[in-house]
């Protein structure tokens, strides 16, 4: 297990002095009360490894949002935060530690009609407090960051999971791949957003283009039009 060189601070508000354990079917956000953070979690790389092979390998930004009697949104620290978990060819587990709170990703492998794929199945989340009462929620119902197995899944802007109601993820700037690492380094990477929404963009931006140099053509048109009206008067 690793542990990142980012340096930052945690940013945490303590949790109510009760002890409570959630697990939920929920797979979307609610409209529950929440605090905004000051800044979002500065990105962490992490690795585990089975034995001397590296079998995962994940950077993100990660974020715990909890809506109790208090609430909580703390941002691990990468300089802080322990990776460590399991890998198999069908199932894997990443587990994140800083300090007193854990969040774990349970990563399994689907056939689809073209090709395997992994996707994030589970995630668990456990806190222990000041007063050593423990929060934890679960939720192994999930269907996210679907991906060809060989591959990396790749998303820069932020996504938030809702593991159950009152307990919140945000993950920022994620690549991750969980299976089929080779030589420590990531595969190919399937980006969150569409291929064609890349495309969108710049196509915009070169309509946008052809429309400027238009009216510039139409203003100068429009310019030698009136001085040559001047002329025949």
């Amino acid at each position: 297990m690793t542990m990142s060189t980012v340096p930052t601070a945690t940013k945490s508000i303590p949790l109510a002095a009760t002890t409570s354990t959630s697990e939920s079917n929920a797979t979307e956000t609610t409209s529950s009360p929440t605090i905004q953070p000051e800044e979002k979690p500065a990105s962490g790389s992490y690795t585990v490894k089975s034995g001397p092979v590296t079998c995962i390998l994940a950077n993100m930004g990660l974020q715990l949002n909890v809506t109790q009697q208090t609430p909580i949104i703390t941002n691990f620290n990468p300089n802080n935060t322990v990776a460590s978990g399991n890998c198999g060819k069908t199932t894997s587990v990443l587990q994140l530690s800083d300090g007193n709170t854990e969040v774990d990703f349970l990563f399994a492998v689907k056939n689809s009609t073209s090709s395997e794929k992994f996707y994030l199945k589970g995630v668990n989340i456990t806190v222990v407090d000041s007063s050593n009462a423990t929060f934890s929620a679960s939720n192994h119902t999930l269907n996210n960051w679907e991906t060809t197995m060989g591959n990396s899944y790749l998303c820069r802007k932020e996504e938030s999971i809702l593991v159950s109601p009152g307990y919140k993820i945000n993950i920022f700037d994620l690549k991750i791949q969980p299976f089929e690492v080779e030589e420590g380094q990531f595969s190919a990477a399937e980006d969150c957003i569409p291929s064609g929404d890349n495309f969108f963009v710049p196509l915009l931006m070169a309509v946008a283009l052809v429309g400027l140099v238009w009216l510039v053509v139409m203003a100068y048109c429009t310019k030698i039009r009136h001085r040559a009206g001047y002329r025949q008067i």
